[in-house]
Formats: structure tokens, sequence, C-alpha cells
């Protein structure tokens, strides 16, 4: 490889299922392991790279199995009383106050790390670079789940939710950037995974088209999106891309799970998953 190529990491969002990133790039920092120059994390995905980068192993871990399943955060109680259904402002306050983020270790060496956002208004992606000043808002704005969270983001004045929106799967993006050789996207679906149609999705731009054509029309087309971006994976390509899936088994966590022992089994799957990742990837050319 010529040293202007570059290796891009993209990691997929999907709520408590990150708990499998969590793990693999727990495996990463373990081995001390990141040959990577690019990195654009979606929703739980940029908290996940973030603490990569940052490197506090077992750190993510934490929030998943303490801060996630204490009552301030997932509330329905409050959520028919019109309040949010995921408290991430509560989360990301008892995070930092707790076991705050090494941002100094983050930004030693000035990585390149985008985070999608969908602007609140018009629906289109943005890829925020991370940057002192607007990291822990962007975060927060990157897994701000429309209607359960019922207000978006204020950065720099715009208003932003969650990247999953627009753009859950940002490898065209990354593979479109320059001098991208090599990808590595880690997935936190089986690898035979493909977006159905969701009535959620269809009754969600429902309530937001008054106010937010924009952002209700890019909430109609998140599925063609996805699928899109999962055949790019598949077609023939400038870059060589490795995909690290969440595999198909009883077991393992889904988006809102509160069961402290799947979490711990999802990351713990994550961690070998990890470790076969660092040899697959040795073994590209």
């Amino acid at each position: 490889m010529s040293s202007n190529q570059r290796n891009a990491l993209v990691v997929e969002g999907g709520g408590m299922r990150g708990a499998f990133t969590a793990g693999v790039l727990d495996a990463f920092l373990e081995k001390q392991f990141n040959p990577f120059d690019l990195y654009v994390g979606v929703s739980s995905g940029s908290t996940n790279l973030a603490n990569y980068l940052a490197g506090q192993k077992g750190r993510t871990l934490n929030f998943y199995i303490d801060h996630s399943l204490r009552p301030e955060f997932i509330s329905y109680k409050r959520f028919l009383k019109g309040g949010d259904l995921m408290d991430l402002a509560w989360m990301w306050q008892v995070g930092e106050l707790e076991h705050p983020l090494d941002r100094q270790a983050l930004f030693e060496k000035n990585p390149d790390f985008y985070m999608v956002l969908t602007h609140a208004l018009n629906g289109r992606a943005e890829y925020l670079r991370a940057g002192k000043d607007n990291l822990l808002n962007a975060l927060r704005a990157s897994s701000t789940i429309p209607v359960l969270t019922r207000q978006p983001v204020d950065i720099m004045g715009e208003p932003y939710f969650d990247g999953g929106v627009a753009d859950a799967l940002p490898v065209r993006w990354a593979a479109s950037q320059l001098d991208v050789s090599k990808l590595m996207v880690i997935r936190t679906r089986p690898q035979q995974y493909f977006k159905a149609s969701s009535r959620g999705d269809q009754f969600l731009a429902k309530y937001m088209v008054s106010n937010h054509q924009g952002f209700a029309l890019s909430l109609k087309e998140r599925c063609s999106r996805y699928n899109d971006s999962v055949h790019f994976l598949r077609q023939p390509a400038q870059q060589q891309i490795l995909e690290i899936c969440m595999p198909n088994q009883k077991g393992l966590a889904n988006r809102l799970c509160k069961d402290r022992k799947k979490l711990q089994y999802t990351y713990q799957v994550g961690m070998e998953t990890g470790f076969a990742a660092i040899e697959q990837w040795q073994s590209l050319k």
C-alpha cells in the first residue's frame, strides 16, 4: 500500500445492540490494533468509536450494563406523560461525572473522526468532524431518536437528530473519501440482514410532516437507503471491504434490551468476533 492510501473504519448504531460493537472495539484495544486513518460512526456507533479512540477499554460496557439499566434512562411512564423515552441528556451528564471520556487522549493524534447526524428540518445527512468544542453534543445528537426523544440537539444553532435516519450505514460516504483503499464496517445486524419497510418509520413520517417535510421524506426513504448501502458492500469496488457482523443467534441483545446478562453476553460475543476480525483484516492484501 502506498503511503497516501488510507484505511477507514465505519461503525453502525443499533441501540443496545451496540454492546456487540463495544466488545469488538475492546478486543482491538486489548491487542493495540488500530490500522485506521478515517473513522465514521452512527448513533451508538459514534459513542463506541469515541471510546475506542480515547483508549478506555471497558468504559462503554459499563454504560450498557450499568447506566443504561438505571430507571432514569429509559422510562415508559415518563414517555406516556409527554417526556422522553430515553433521557440521553441525563446519560451524558452522569457518564461524564462518573466515568468521563478522556478527550485529551482522543484528540491527541487529531484523528479524522466523523459522526453522522440528520438535520431535523431538511432530513439530510451531515458528517461532522469531531472537535473539542462539539464532541459531546454531537455524540448525543447522533443517538437522539426522533419522537422517542422529543427535541433535537442544537449544534451551532442547527437542530439534529440520530444520524441513522439519513445514513445508517455510511459506507458509500466513507469509501468516497480521499485515498481510502481498505474499509472495515462493524454492523450490529447479521450479514444477511436487509431492512424491511417499517410501519414505525411511516408513522413517524406522518407525525413529523406538518413542520418538517424534508425530515419526513428522509424517514420514508430510510429503508431503501440502508439496503442500497448493503448492496454496495457486496458489489466489486475500488476498495477492499471487510464486514464484521453481529451473528444471527439467540441470546443477544436487541435495540432496547434491559437484560444485563444478555448485554454482557453480547459484549463477549463481540470480543470474540473482534479477535477474529484482526486476523481477517491482516489477511487482506
